[in-house]
């Protein structure tokens, strides 16, 4: 009986350590990357018995993580292409200032956020915006939150825009869960998008000068395997309308977004020629660390009752308000795909039925949505993060990261949450 207060004790001591590292990172000598910080808190809770090997090992969602792999080699396959760089380059050349470049980054990070996945395009699309400092003379620290805040956001919309949405999509047993996002979701999402952007105007209006341009190359020359590119483009094309079509009429058991998203990585793996290591190479392997850290921490906490006891003082998780004050405030202390993958059991228990539709969306938005408010709320702003810096660019500052993000939070938390309260829309089904 003395073990579970141990384990409590113990538990709170190694998130405590793990979340401390994170939120204290640049702060004296600390400098710690996030993902290294969740693999410490993972081995130490194996180490020191809140969870055993094997519980460790279960907790690790097998779906998420494939689905990560999957996407980041489309969009890894994209990045070596030169796709992006291409892109980029297009988007810089045509742009005067940088009012009208942070619209293009934000609009065109949620509008790809929307069936790439917000982490994908975080990773892929970071060193695209840190190569802008070299072609042309620019602070592109706006433009590095404008992506945070658009791939967020754009991501909401759809069940393969982050993982947490595909875990609801998967595990909820909600039916037809892409119309159910795409009726609910689409809309209001559009909505905080147009919003957002004279927000972020306001937020960063120190940083609107000119844009002074070093064109040293030929934007097609940035196109460096232009098959490739094409390959990756078919197959997100072809994968895009699949995920509808088998959520419709489902098709198979089998045809899953996990194993369709597959399939197309495999098929760049099979045809990629002499780029297909460089491809597996470029997978952003340190966040797929960070998120098998993550279910393992987050297990612990749910093992040892650390987020029972969280949980008891929010909200229960039945109706529509009590999912979005959870989401939004559990989402910071566990980041929002372990927030969803102990909630989903919870609901269940709790008598949430798959049929309703309001309180699963509910926890899609608001879990997500909590990604703009603090660093850590979203592994996208981690990816970001990391990327920049490993280019020699600069990262978030805890504290700035919220400086920014909390003004845009309340706004688009209140949007989803008026739209999901207010609007009706028979599903027909």
């Amino acid at each position: 009986m003395a073990m579970a207060p141990m384990r409590f004790m113990e538990d709170i001591i190694i998130l405590v350590i793990t979340y401390g590292l994170i939120a204290l990172r640049g702060v004296g000598r600390i400098n710690v990357q996030p993902w290294a910080a969740m693999l410490l808190g993972a081995a130490l809770t194996v180490v020191l018995g809140v969870l055993t090997p094997g519980q460790a090992l279960a907790s690790i969602n097998l779906n998420v993580i494939l689905f990560l792999i999957s996407i980041f080699t489309i969009s890894s396959a994209l990045e070596i292409s030169g796709f992006f760089s291409y892109l980029a380059y297009r988007i810089l050349i045509s742009s005067r200032g940088m009012r009208k470049l942070l619209f293009r980054v934000f609009g065109l990070s949620a509008f790809l956020a929307l069936a790439l996945s917000n982490d994908g395009i975080a990773g892929a699309f970071t060193p695209v915006i840190v190569s802008m400092r070299r072609q042309a003379k620019i602070d592109v620290k706006p433009l590095l939150y404008a992506l945070a805040f658009g791939v967020t956001i754009g991501s909401v919309a759809l069940p393969v825009g982050n993982p947490q949405n595909l875990l609801i999509a998967l595990e909820s047993g909600m039916p037809r869960p892409f119309i159910a996002f795409a009726v609910y979701l689409l809309p209001p999402t559009i909505i905080n998008v147009l919003i957002t952007y004279p927000l972020l105007l306001l937020l960063f209006r120190n940083g609107t000068n000119d844009i002074v341009i070093e064109e040293v190359r030929k934007p097609e020359e940035l196109l460096v395997n232009r098959r490739l590119a094409y390959m990756a483009l078919a197959i997100l094309v072809i994968l895009i309308p699949l995920y509808f079509i088998t959520d419709i009429f489902n098709v198979s058991p089998y045809l899953t977004p996990v194993t369709l998203t597959f399939t197309g990585a495999s098929i760049i793996y099979l045809l990629g020629g002499s780029d297909r290591r460089n491809i597996a190479h470029n997978v952003d392997w340190t966040t797929i660390l960070f998120f098998i850290g993550l279910f393992i921490v987050s297990e612990g906490a749910l093992e040892s009752g650390v987020l029972n006891a969280l949980a008891h003082y929010l909200p229960q998780p039945t109706t529509l308000l009590g999912v979005f004050i959870s989401g939004l405030l559990l989402s910071q202390v566990i980041s929002n795909v372990p927030m969803v993958a102990l909630y989903i059991p919870l609901m269940r228990e709790l008598g949430v039925a798959s049929s309703n539709y309001m309180v699963w969306i509910g926890l899609a938005a608001s879990s997500t949505i909590a990604g703009n408010l603090t660093l850590i709320g979203a592994a996208s702003n981690v990816i970001i993060n990391e990327a920049s810096e490993k280019r020699g660019g600069e990262g978030f500052g805890f504290l700035e990261f919220m400086k920014y993000g909390v003004p845009v939070t309340i706004i688009n938390t209140a949007i989803y949450y008026a739209w999901l309260s207010y609007i009706h829309l028979p599903l027909g089904f």
